[in-house]
C-alpha cells in the first residue's frame, strides 16, 4: 500500500502537458483499487460529483446543506463518489470522505458536529508573542526583526484538525470505493518573482483530462490534514503551509480559493455525470440600481467585501452559465451532434447579505481577552454596514453562528431538492 502511494505521487499532469510515464502505471493501479469492493452505485453506475467552494468561515453553512442532501441523494442512488473542495471546501470535503463509510444521515452529522463544534481557530492577536510582536516592532521601526508571515496564529485550528481529520479512514474508503476522487486546490506561492500557479491535489482516480484554466497542475497526493489547512490558508491572516509530500507538490502554499476558489472543470474533468454544487456565497447577486444622489463613497469595508466576493463568487456564477450553455447544446437534436454530454447540477447557495447577518447578530467578543475582541476593533476601522458584516462572516468562528449557518443551509437544501436537477 505505501509503495503504491509512493509511486502515485511521482506523476503530474499539467495543461496541455503529457503524463509521467514512469507514474502513469501507478495511477493507473490507484484506480483500479479504488473501485475494488464498491457497490454499482460507486463503481459501474452513474459517478456523482459534489463541488465545496472557498467559504472560509461559511464552512457550517456548506456542512449544514450536505447533511440534508446526502439522505435523499444516497436514496436516489446519487451519492458523491467525486469529491472536490477548496478552502473550508476541501476540509468539508474531506471530511465526506472520512465519513463515506457511514450511513448517509449520519456521515452528514459527523460533518456539523465538526464544525460547529470547531471554536477558536486563531490564538487572541493581542496576547500571542507572535506574530503581534514581531509586527509591532517593525511597524515602530525595528527592521532587526524578522518580517511576519501572517496576522493570526493558527494554532488552535492545527491542534484540532490533527485530532479529527482521519487520513487512513479517507484512504481506506477510497480503496473500497466508496469515494473514487478526493481532490483539493491549494495556491502555490511564488518563487523568484514568478506568477502563482493552482495545484489541484488528488487522491484516488486521477481526471480523464487536464482541468480547463490558466496554470493549473494536477499533483496525485496521500492527502493529509497539512494538505487541507494549505487549501484553507487564508492570505495575509493565516501562515502559508510548507507542504513536503509528494514531491511535485512542494512548496509552500495558502488558499486555494486565490486562484480556483470553485474547481467546476476541475470536477468535470474527473468524469462525473452530474454534480452537486454548494456554495458559501450567492452565486446570483441582484441587478445594481443607478446612483442618482452620490451620497457618501463606499468605505474601505465594502470595497474589500466586494473585492473578496468578486474573487470567491463570480467565477463559480460565470462556470455554472457555461455549464447550462453546454447543457443546451447536448441537449441539440441529433442532426446538430455536440461534443458535450448534459451534466445535471443541483445548486445550494445563500442569497446576497443572508450570512453576513447571522455574523452580525452572533458576534459578541467578551473583552481584550476574547480573540475576536482585537478583530472587531480592526473591521470597525474599515467601516461599517455591510461591507463590515460580509469581512466578519469570513473569519467569525463560534458555536452559535455556526449553528445557525448549518440550519439556513438545511433549509436551503431542502428548496433545492424541491426544486430538482437543473439543466
Amino acid at each position: 500500500m505505501l509503495d503504491r502511494e509512493a509511486a502515485m505521487t511521482q506523476r503530474k499532469i499539467v495543461p496541455g502537458g503529457s503524463e509521467d510515464a514512469a507514474g502513469a502505471g501507478a495511477g493507473a493501479g490507484a484506480g483500479a483499487g479504488a473501485g475494488a469492493g464498491a457497490g454499482a452505485g460507486a463503481a459501474g453506475g452513474e459517478r456523482v460529483g459534489l463541488l465545496l467552494s472557498g467559504a472560509a468561515g461559511r464552512g457550517p453553512y456548506q456542512a449544514g446543506a450536505l447533511a440534508e442532501l446526502l439522505p435523499t441523494l444516497v436514496a436516489d442512488g446519487h451519492r458523491p463518489v467525486v469529491l472536490v473542495g477548496t478552502s473550508s471546501g476541501a476540509i468539508t470535503a474531506a471530511l465526506c470522505a472520512q465519513f463515506a463509510d457511514q450511513a448517509a444521515a449520519d456521515a452528514g452529522q459527523s460533518v456539523v458536529d465538526i464544525w460547529v463544534q470547531l471554536g477558536d481557530v486563531f490564538r487572541n492577536p493581542l496576547l500571542s508573542p507572535k506574530p503581534a510582536g514581531p509586527l509591532i516592532a517593525r511597524l515602530v521601526g525595528g527592521w532587526f526583526v524578522d518580517p511576519v508571515d501572517a496576522l493570526l496564529d493558527t494554532t488552535p485550528l492545527w491542534q484540532r484538525a490533527r485530532k479529527v481529520f482521519a487520513a487512513g479512514r479517507v484512504a481506506a474508503n477510497i480503496d473500497r470505493g466508496r469515494v473514487r476522487s478526493l481532490a483539493v486546490a491549494a495556491t502555490a506561492c511564488p518563487i523568484a518573482g514568478s506568477a502563482a500557479r493552482t495545484r489541484l491535489f488528488v487522491q484516488g482516480d486521477p481526471p480523464r483530462r487536464a482541468p480547463r484554466g490558466h496554470a493549473v497542475d494536477v499533483v496525485p497526493a496521500v492527502l493529509t490534514v497539512d494538505h487541507l489547512l494549505a487549501s484553507a490558508a487564508i492570505p495575509v491572516l493565516f501562515p502559508p503551509v510548507y507542504l513536503k509530500d509528494p514531491p511535485a507538490g512542494r512548496g509552500y502554499h495558502i488558499d486555494g480559493g486565490v486562484r480556483l476558489n470553485a474547481p467546476l472543470d476541475a470536477a468535470l474533468a474527473l468524469g462525473v455525470d452530474r454534480i452537486v454544487v454548494i456554495s458559501g456565497h450567492s452565486v446570483d447577486p441582484p441587478p445594481q440600481p443607478p446612483l442618482e444622489i452620490p451620497g457618501d463613497p463606499p468605505d474601505l469595508a465594502a470595497t474589500t467585501a466586494m473585492t473578496l466576493r468578486a474573487v470567491l463568487a463570480d467565477a463559480l456564477s460565470d462556470d455554472l452559465q457555461a455549464l447550462r450553455r453546454k447543457n443546451k447544446k447536448a441537449s441539440a437534436p441529433a442532426a446538430n451532434p455536440s461534443p458535450y454530454q448534459v451534466v445535471p447540477y443541483l445548486l445550494v447557495a445563500p442569497r446576497d447579505g443572508e450570512i453576513a447577518q447571522l455574523a452580525s447578530g452572533a458576534f459578541r467578543p467578551s473583552g481584550p481577552t476574547d480573540p475576536y475582541w482585537a478583530i472587531g476593533h480592526l473591521l470597525d476601522s474599515l467601516g461599517g454596514g455591510s461591507g463590515r458584516d460580509e469581512l466578519l462572516s469570513l473569519i467569525l468562528f463560534n458555536r452559535q453562528y455556526a449553528q445557525q449557518q448549518v440550519d439556513l443551509g438545511r433549509e436551503h437544501a431542502k428548496a433545492a431538492l424541491a426544486a430538482g436537477w437543473q439543466t
